[in-house]
């Protein structure tokens, strides 16, 4: 392990996040040589094995001492020892384990393990700030739900109230409304007894008319009895004339059938005729056909007779055409055979001349050949001689720009990384203090508006209870002037009862005068009836006829009569009692039962909305409450988050600037005392830091300023230990009891260290 080598992250600071200490150039573009979330740039995979090494060497090493001591020392065992022996014998053995102990300590704790510590510090730090991102998100999801639930809660109560609002006035429209109703039916039906009793009053006036009716009626039944009598002797004429055209039409008939017997026999005859004619006409079909096939015969053999001479003619002129060709490819055939041999003869000829030419060429080949070896083996030479230089030229090249782009990859990859790292680092903790204060700031009023709302939403209710009273009054009034009414319904009821007797009396004398005259009726048919049997069968059908007609024309005579008197009366009465009930006991009854239904739902819907406006009011404490409880919960969490969060990060930031002090004072004394570094691994983090204020006095200000601006790496280091003790102290100073612990850091050695450089930066940049 080296002074100079770094043992942890390092942050730097975005633009105008210092808040104690005012930079003119920002802090993020200084390089970074390792981001929070990165693993070094030289990946070292031996480092886990070195672990499991280092142990297992010691721990061989401790056996091997121990085991090499106890064979020594058997025989000292076997002899007595005193205590003060025995004190050093134990001493002496534990001297080498410790001293094993001690060097296994020196190898585990290295630069890179410490670098390995430092990183998953930070990866638990991002964990720690995405959990608390997350809770915080879940706050301001249930507040917002606990808001909108409150808002939704609020306009459903105000419009139930308006509502049975306007349900208890239309009610008290609709009663109104009903009681003038009522006061015109009473009215209506106070006419319909004055007219009833007019009615009644006719009636009995017309009985006498229906009287003199129903003797007219009587006699015109004696008429139509006569009338009867000469309409048989009618009937009986017509039936005699019917015979005698029966008679007729039987003598038509039989002259009819012996017509169509004399026609049938004719058409038979004229059927046997066209069979003889087409007995015929088959027979000369036939005679013609056989003729027609002995001249097709004859016409085919006369066919075949042409053919056979137009071919015999063909075969002559195809073997004249065929001696001519034999002649004519003779001739062509010894003409090709001599201009074939001349052919022959020039090939020869040029087939010399060619053979000549070809070992000429061959000559000249083996010249080429020779030459364009020569020339071969003088460019191989000069080929390998090139490829040797251009190998070792481009090895030496690419050797040279594969470690100059490696370098730059991994610098640029680095600080790339860094800046990211940082700059996500800074966003995120800006974003968690403005989510907290924002908390902070919004739940009071947000705790205030809900508090205001449910005072407002008791205040609508309180106000909303004297017009449901004086609704309650209103419906209990309307039913008293409801009874009071069907107490004078009743009393009219009982006079129309009165005159419905009085009508039933006189219905049920008119009701005897009619049976009366209707046993006189009966009588008549049945003499009727009498004189109709004695008539002649050969008068049966019409007597039939007559008969129906005489019961129509008695049923139409009794319909008439009945209607007149009984019917009449019993319409009347059935009429008039049932207008009265119609007008006294529905109309009044369904508009009481309305009435009194109206009320009683009037009453209802107000006990209901009553009940639904308590009901409301108890959801809204009971959300109220809720609500309270689920911000005191969020409170809690978010305090004991805060708590948790700050230990963890305060401790991340010391480490940092217990880190950042080595390179620091490494600047001013570039000579480390190994007792410095014994108490580090120790543990004590603090040891540089105090030496740093011991070597930075009054004297080193200009030192540190020149340093400052000459020197970039010291420039960074002492950037972000600034950048690093600010914001340990805000988030110090955050807390609750954050001024004393601020001024106990002001006043520790990173405190110390922390004001010597920033008075330092301060009287450079006066």
């Amino acid at each position: 392990m080296d002074g100079g080598t770094r043992l942890d992250p390092r942050y730097d600071a975005p633009d105008g996040a210092d808040d104690l200490l005012l930079l003119d150039e920002p802090l993020d573009d200084a390089p970074l040589p390792l981001a929070l979330d990165q693993a070094p740039a030289t990946p070292e995979p031996a480092a886990p094995r070195r672990s499991i090494v280092a142990p297992l060497f010691a721990g061989l090493a401790a056996l091997a001492w121990l085991g090499g001591a106890l064979a020594l020392l058997r025989p000292a065992f076997v002899a007595a020892l005193s205590p003060i022996e025995l004190v050093e014998l134990i001493a002496a053995l534990c001297v080498p384990l410790a001293l094993i102990v001690l060097l296994l300590l020196l190898a585990m704790r290295t630069s890179r393990a410490e670098a390995r510590r430092f990183a998953d510090v930070a990866a638990a730090m991002r964990a720690e700030a995405r959990a608390l991102e997350a809770t915080l998100a879940r706050v301001g999801a249930r507040l917002e739900a606990g808001r909108q639930a409150l808002a939704e809660q609020n306009a459903a109560l105000t419009a139930m109230s308006d509502a049975a609002a306007a349900r208890l006035a239309a009610t008290s429209d609709g009663m109104a409304h009903q009681i003038a109703q009522a006061d015109d039916q009473a009215r209506s039906l106070s006419a319909a007894v004055s007219d009833a009793e007019a009615r009644l009053s006719a009636l009995l006036e017309a009985l006498p008319r229906a009287e003199a009716t129903t003797d007219t009626l009587t006699q015109a039944i004696e008429r139509g009895t006569a009338a009867t009598d000469a309409a048989s002797a009618l009937l009986a004429e017509r039936y005699a004339q019917l015979q005698a055209e029966a008679r007729a039409s039987e003598q038509a008939a039989r002259g009819a059938a012996e017509r169509l017997a004399a026609e049938s026999e004719a058409m038979a005859g004229m059927v046997q005729a066209a069979v003889a004619r087409l007995e015929g006409a088959s027979d000369a079909t036939a005679q013609r056909v056989t003729g027609l096939l002995g001249q097709t015969a004859d016409a085919v053999d006369d066919a075949r007779a042409g053919i056979a001479a137009q071919g015999e003619a063909v075969l002559d002129m195809l073997s004249a055409h065929q001696n001519g060709l034999e002649r004519a490819g003779r001739d062509a055939i010894e003409a090709l055979a001599a201009r074939i041999g001349e052919v022959d003869a020039l090939v020869d000829r040029i087939a010399a001349r060619l053979a000549d030419q070809r070992r000429a060429g061959d000559a000249l080949a083996g010249d080429l050949d020779r030459q364009f070896q020569i020339i071969e083996t003088r460019v191989a030479d000069f080929h390998g001689q090139a490829i040797e230089r251009n190998q070792t030229l481009a090895a030496s090249i690419s050797a040279l720009g594969g470690s100059a782009e490696a370098m730059g990859e991994t610098l640029q990859i680095g600080e790339r990384l860094a800046r990211n790292t940082i700059k996500t680092s800074e966003d995120l903790l800006i974003a968690l203090d403005a989510a907290a204060r924002e908390i902070d700031e919004t739940l009071p009023e947000a705790l205030a508006r809900l508090d205001a709302r449910i005072g407002a939403s008791r205040q609508v209710v309180a106000s909303a209870k004297p017009e449901l009273l004086a609704l309650v009054t209103a419906a209990e009034s309307t039913h008293d002037a409801i009874e009071a009414i069907a107490q004078v319904i009743q009393g009219q009821r009982r006079t129309l009862d009165e005159l419905s007797r009085l009508l039933n009396e006189a219905l049920a004398t008119g009701r005897e005068r009619a049976e009366a005259i209707g046993e006189a009726l009966d009588e008549t048919i049945g003499r009727t009836q009498d004189f109709t049997s004695q008539a002649a069968p050969r008068l049966m059908e019409a007597l039939v006829k007559v008969r129906d007609s005489a019961a129509v024309a008695a049923d139409r005579a009794r319909e008439t009569l009945g209607a007149v008197i009984p019917e009449a009366a019993a319409l009347i009465e059935n009429a008039s009692t049932q207008a009265m009930q119609r007008a006294l006991g529905q109309s009044f009854e369904r508009h009481l039962h309305e009435l009194s239904k109206a009320a009683d739902g009037a009453v209802s819907a107000a006990q209901r909305a009553s009940d639904r406006l308590a009901e409301q009011l108890l959801t809204i404490e009971g959300a109220a409450r809720e609500v309270d409880a689920r911000i005191e919960q969020a409170r809690i969490e978010r305090d004991q988050a805060e708590t948790e969060s700050f230990g963890r990060r305060s401790s991340l930031l010391i480490e940092a600037l217990n880190s950042a002090s080595i390179d620091i004072a490494k600047a001013f004394s570039a000579e480390v005392a190994d007792s410095a570094w014994a108490a580090y691994l120790k543990g004590d983090r603090g040891v540089f830091t105090r030496r740093a204020v011991r070597l930075l006095d009054a004297g080193e200000a200009r030192e540190v300023a020149r340093l400052y601006d000459l020197d970039g790496g010291f420039r960074d280091q002492v950037n972000r230990y600034i950048h690093d003790f600010e914001a340990m102290l805000r988030i110090v100073l955050a807390q609750r009891d954050g001024a004393p612990i601020g001024v106990t850091l002001l006043s520790s050695d990173m405190g110390k260290l922390y004001v010597a450089l920033a008075q330092a930066i301060e009287r450079l940049r006066a």
